[in-house]
């Protein structure tokens, strides 16, 4: 055992309880929070510009693609935080690998409200779009590495679950994002319709668990 530099304190390894768990699931809940907070702050500034005798009906006119884009990134941040719920609810201790994912993807959630800001500028092209379907395949790259952690290492894991479920919807997801990314990168006029990629990966992934057997 070593004392801590200047302070006397024991260093030993960290000893994770319960606790300390509850205390990290409960940092990353709020965080995402703020997040989502930070997505409705511009939204509140348009309410200030109604000049006078603008009805509201054309105040939202005017500010559309503002509005669109916070319904987007709204639904987004909620889906990747029910995907990160799922996996927590499965989580009965920690280790550096769930730790450090998690912020990474904690990374990710903060960074949205930006590119989600640059949305609807019409100059923002190819750069605004690699900054958000980049930033949302990393955040689904992240929650799969954590996804694929917590199956294999039963030491996190909490007992007396059913068995844990196949990590393919994460990988196809991710994977789906890449893709959409890429696309819209080498044929701009693809853009953020590539993100309805999405949309194949229920259908992928039954097709891929239908033919595992047969491949068995």
């Amino acid at each position: 055992m070593r004392s801590g530099v200047g302070h006397g304190l024991p260093v030993t390894a960290p000893h994770r309880t319960e606790r300390g768990l509850d205390r990290f699931a409960t940092f990353v809940d709020a965080v995402v929070a703020i997040a989502i907070t930070l997505l409705v702050l511009p939204l509140v500034d348009v309410a200030t510009e109604r000049e006078p005798g603008q009805s509201v009906g054309e105040l939202l006119g005017d500010h559309l693609g503002q509005f669109g884009a916070f319904a987007l990134s709204f639904v987004v941040i909620a889906r990747l935080w029910l995907l990160h719920h799922a996996v927590f609810e499965r989580v009965a201790a920690y280790d550096p690998v769930v730790v450090r994912t998690s912020l990474v993807w904690v990374f990710t959630i903060v960074v949205l409200p930006f590119p989600t800001e640059l949305l609807p500028l019409a100059d923002g092209g190819r750069t605004v779009f690699a900054l958000y379907v980049g930033d949302l395949t990393l955040s689904s790259l992240a929650l799969t590495v954590l996804v694929l952690h917590v199956a294999r290492t039963p030491a996190v894991q909490r007992a007396g679950l059913v068995p844990w479920p196949s990590a393919a919807p994460s990988v196809a997801a991710t994977a789906l994002f890449a893709v959409a990314l890429v696309l819209g990168l080498l044929v701009p006029a693809i853009g953020f319709w590539g993100l309805l990629l999405q949309f194949a990966s229920g259908p992928a992934v039954r097709a891929w668990e239908h033919r595992r057997p047969r491949m068995a």
